[in-house]
């Protein structure tokens, strides 16, 4: 749907967040008032084709298709509309309200949470990534500042597929996720799989939520430490 029909349909409020990928605010559809989140995102070379589309859209638009279908998981945002702009391609979101990002409700709970919290959430990511994977979409970016929790209900959300990919069982070569959470076989191999490196993303995701750090320091750390419990496997 062309840009120009954003203005009749929804209206535009505060400013929620803004970063390299663009800016996402506020909003409300006309029609009924019903709270919406505006997400403006650059457009680049990245685009797919789905069935029964006249063309490729924007890959982030397309793996939120595949996840927003009417069986779509409650743990994972929906996409409700989507604008085909000059510069920009802007998604139409379901807004929670109240919310942060959940490394913004770890730092107002001291910097972590407790294992009962840690456990109530880790279950909602669980069944959201397994939703993802059912729906052929591989997040590739799983961290605290991409899941939104409700405050009230401790609802959780995973949010932001601009990483992602179509999920796959060959490996991939390139990595668009943060580097923190890239798998030691990125780095060792040059190469990586969606599933493993899906559980090494909840495993770190985990560690800091109930730890409060991460347990690597860099590359260098995660790599000869990796290495280190191989051998010490073996």
């Amino acid at each position: 749907m062309a840009q120009e029909h954003l203005e009749d349909l929804y209206h535009q409020g505060e400013l929620l967040g803004e970063g390299d990928y663009g800016a996402v605010y506020a909003g409300a559809r006309k029609a009924d008032g019903f709270p919406v989140a505006i997400k403006y995102a650059r457009k680049d070379d990245k685009e797919l084709e789905l069935p029964g589309l006249d063309g490729p859209i924007p890959l982030e638009v397309a793996l939120m298709m595949l996840v927003s279908h009417e069986s779509s998981c409650a743990n994972v945002l929906k996409l409700m509309d989507w604008f085909n702009g000059p510069e920009d391609y802007i998604m139409i979101l379901e807004r929670l309200d109240p919310c942060q990002d959940l490394y913004q409700f770890c730092d107002s709970k001291g910097g972590y949470l407790s294992e009962d919290i840690a456990r109530h959430v880790l279950v909602q990511v669980l069944r959201a990534l397994r939703h993802c994977q059912d729906s052929g979409v591989f997040h590739r970016d799983l961290k605290a500042e991409n899941m939104l929790i409700r405050t009230d209900t401790l609802e959780v959300k995973l949010i932001d597929f601009g990483c992602g990919d179509k999920w796959k069982n060959t490996p991939y070569v390139e990595y668009s996720g943060t580097e923190d959470f890239a798998p030691p076989e990125l780095f060792l191999s040059g190469e990586y799989l969606a599933g493993p490196t899906t559980v090494w993303s909840v495993g770190l995701t985990l560690y800091e939520l109930v730890c409060g750090y991460m347990p690597f320091c860099n590359k260098r750390t995660t790599i000869s430490d990796c290495l280190i419990f191989r051998y010490a496997g073996a």
